[in-house]
């Protein structure tokens, strides 16, 4: 009886062994993911991008606050916004893998990234996302309405606010955020980008068409850029000197 026992332990044995076996070959055999790179934060400050792999199914991607991790998260895309889970001071990073899909006989997981660059959250406005706001009421200095002193302070500390080019929802209608958190109006400006000019109004929102200013006239095209040279516009030609000004 013993021996019948021990003949039995050993078949099954042996046949975990054969299974463990073909198993380890199987994943030998597999292609493993390319690992992500080329990882930044937005110009909102809490969207996580990558740099898409190769036959990647999905990607998982793990936030950091201080070096400690605060939440693990899968998506099909190759960003992913973290502005709700960013409700704690500090310094923020990610870093991400991609992923097979769980029976794919060809592929198995990536290699994790290295970890991205910091973004600072202030505790303020942290307090704030965790209220349940959003880093659109950091915007509300915007066109049209007066800057709040402790909001802009708030978006220069938390490393949020980026000069850039802002359409307004709802409007359509376009106004430049600079670097410090102020934006152009009533009158001329430079984008310091491509040395394009372009007039804002009183209100600091982006202008097209002909432009009467000190004198002068001006017509500015549907991208807002001041015409210089010849232009046709309704079918008449018009020509602009190297200043924008209107020859007649």
């Amino acid at each position: 009886m013993k021996n019948w026992k021990k003949g039995i332990a050993l078949v099954v044995a042996a046949g975990l062994l054969t299974i463990a076996g073909a198993a380890t070959a199987l994943a030998a055999s597999k292609t493993r993911l390319d690992t992500v790179s080329e990882l930044y934060w937005g110009d909102d400050g809490t969207t996580a991008n990558w740099e898409k792999a190769d036959d990647a199914y999905q990607y998982e991607v793990r936030l950091y606050c201080n070096e400690s991790q605060v939440e693990s998260i899968k998506t099909k895309k190759d960003s992913f916004d973290m502005e709700k889970k960013m409700t704690k001071e500090g310094d923020y990073t990610f870093k991400v893998r991609a992923l097979a899909k769980s029976n794919s006989k060809e592929f198995t997981d990536g290699y994790w990234s290295e970890e991205s660059e910091e973004t600072y959250v202030s505790e303020d406005f942290a307090d704030m996302i965790k209220n349940g706001g959003s880093t659109s009421q950091l915007q509300n200095g915007g066109p049209g309405k007066k800057e709040d002193g402790q909001a802009t302070e708030e978006k220069e500390a938390s490393g949020l606010i980026q000069a850039k080019w802002i359409q307004e929802a709802g409007t359509g209608r376009w106004w430049y955020q600079n670097a410090d958190g102020s934006y152009p109006k009533g009158g001329w400006w430079q984008d310091p980008a491509n040395g394009t000019w372009y007039f804002f109004d009183d209100q600091g929102y982006m202008q097209t068409g002909w432009i009467d200013w000190n004198g002068n006239r001006y017509y500015c095209t549907a991208s807002g850029a001041m015409a210089v040279g010849e232009y046709t516009i309704d079918g008449a030609q018009y020509r602009f000197d190297a200043s924008g000004a209107l020859q007649q």
